[in-house]
């Protein structure tokens, strides 16, 4: 993965939020066209930033997809094939990465984090999937708690 730019541009003023709703279709947001006033909060930072009109899942279900964005890779090359079990597990790193995983250095979280971002996950989802990966470069770690329930 490789992230241009840095957090410092435009006078530190760049921000960057990233929400994953899981089993929220955008034809029910009303910034996606939605008659109804479903999502007034979301639907007012969308007509200030970016909406993006054409995103696909590269892997499915959840934790190979989320896993493929935090990586920037395909499932079958960070290895979270499935939800659960040894599907779920990325690929185990051998002797030659030292003291520290790559992960720590090449997930999105830590590619916007040697560019001056601060960090911050909000979620249950690595606890709720045993997806400790998930942390990996993230400055700070908010779990919503109780495994995702």
């Amino acid at each position: 993965m490789r992230i241009v730019g840095d957090g410092a541009e435009n006078g530190g003023q760049l921000r960057l939020l990233y929400i994953d709703i899981d089993s929220l279709r955008p034809d029910h947001l009303s910034c996606y066209g939605y008659h109804r006033a479903t999502s007034p909060n979301i639907d007012r930072i969308a007509a200030e930033g970016v909406r993006f009109e054409n995103c696909y899942a590269s892997d499915v279900p959840c934790l190979p997809s989320r896993t493929s964005l935090a990586m920037g890779r395909f499932g079958i090359h960070h290895g979270a094939v499935g939800q659960g079990g040894a599907a779920a597990e990325v690929f185990r790193e051998g002797a030659q990465r030292g003291e520290q995983s790559k992960w720590a250095e090449s997930t999105f979280a830590a590619q916007l984090r040697q560019r001056g971002f601060r960090t911050v996950t909000i979620t249950s989802f690595a606890e709720a999937h045993s997806a400790w990966h998930w942390y990996a470069g993230f400055d700070e770690m908010i779990n919503t708690g109780r495994a995702g329930l």
